[in-house]
């Protein structure tokens, strides 16, 4: 364990105060100390370490941005590059921490302008989002992306010119989302409709999907009809978990965690199978020591994250809140970083601040 993470967890255990700079735009976040029923009961400090962590990755992030505005895999590792999902992932990170994209409000303001700058620069005339060299984000870096622009579009109204780029992007990427769904609701790899199908793919295009529709934008209710019913398809009703894809043995707890904060954002939160997944997320969760750490395991955290803030008892997110801050504590690098083995320290930072800001309140697509 580094000295970083050890001095995190003291404060945590001590109730003293981590001061991250920057702050964020309003002192302390809407989530701060309660104790009612419906309410989480969770502790100021508690935030702190939370903006602490996030704060130390935005100083590493803006350290590792490309000159083009772009964040990416190393590029050494052209293979592997995604410079589109990577981006987007990063620029969500940003604007959770209340980052607005505007490049006169601080080093942090700036970073997001690029970023959302070049993303919207990446959306070709059919509207998929693409960088050449870039073999991994395919339709994963489409959800993203849309997800990413949907979450500035409302601080962009600063900038009309901005604010009308913005607009088109996403509205041209939603066109091409609705019209590559498949046969049996889901969708592939490859920006177009296919006999194949991938539930981590179909859960990017509804979240991606959903925040469109809340910021303004037109969306055929059919297509997300059609979705919503592909992850119920998907689960094995036996054990709740959710399958890689329908009639395909394989499981995850990722995938479960996916799923279950994407019908959450759907409207589902108490419905019987609704439940039964939720109670294979608890039973199988790694971060409780139920169960075991698997591949993919922060792409699975930020749905988990998601998906146990959304839950009816607000004790249950408080419960895995205190063990997913400390294990992301004892795993940051003394220089803000997280490192994952097969994407990297980049991508991984990334996600992981992304996913401990959940409950912070900026952003409108985690708020409940």
């Amino acid at each position: 364990m580094n000295n970083a993470a050890l001095a995190l967890i003291a404060l945590l255990l001590t109730g003293a105060a981590v001061d991250p700079e920057p702050r964020g735009p309003s002192g302390l976040p809407p989530w701060t100390a309660v104790d009612t029923d419906d309410q989480p009961s969770t502790d100021p400090h508690r935030v702190r370490l939370v903006e602490g962590l996030a704060a130390r990755s935005h100083q590493y992030l803006v350290q590792h941005q490309n000159r083009d505005g772009s964040f990416s895999l190393p590029r050494h590792q052209a293979g592997r590059s995604a410079p589109v999902a990577v981006t987007s992932l990063a620029a969500l990170s940003f604007l959770a921490a209340g980052h607005l994209p505007d490049p006169d409000r601080s080093i942090y303001g700036r970073s997001v302008s690029r970023s959302i700058d070049w993303l919207v620069d990446r959306c070709n005339e059919e509207g998929y989002f693409y960088y050449d060299g870039d073999k991994v984000s395919r339709m994963h870096g489409q959800g993203y992306a849309v997800l990413a622009l949907t979450q500035a579009y409302g601080a962009a109204v600063h900038d009309p010119l901005k604010h009308e780029r913005l607009r088109d992007a996403i509205g041209r990427g939603v066109a091409l989302i609705e019209s590559t769904q498949g046969a049996l609701g889901g969708w592939y790899y490859e920006p177009r409709s296919m006999e194949a199908h991938e539930g981590s793919i179909t859960v990017c295009m509804l979240q991606a999907l959903r925040a469109a529709k809340e910021a303004g934008f037109t969306v055929d209710t059919a297509v997300i009809e059609r979705a919503e019913k592909y992850m119920w398809r998907s689960q094995d009703v036996q054990t709740g978990r959710f399958r890689y894809a329908i009639n395909i043995d394989q499981t995850s707890w990722s995938l479960t965690a996916a799923a279950l904060s994407t019908l959450n954002a759907l409207g589902d939160y108490g419905s019987e199978p609704l439940e039964r997944g939720f109670e294979a997320l608890q039973r199988d969760d790694p971060f409780t020591g139920r169960g075991h750490f698997e591949e993919f395991l922060d792409y699975g955290a930020l749905y988990a994250s998601q998906a146990y803030w959304h839950y009816r008892s607000p004790k249950v997110f408080d419960a895995w809140w205190d063990e997913y801050t400390r294990a992301c504590a004892e795993r940051q690098r003394e220089d803000g970083s997280f490192h994952e083995g097969v994407y990297g320290s980049v991508y991984s930072t990334a996600i992981v601040s992304l996913s401990l800001q959940v409950p912070l309140g900026y952003l409108p697509l985690f708020q409940r």
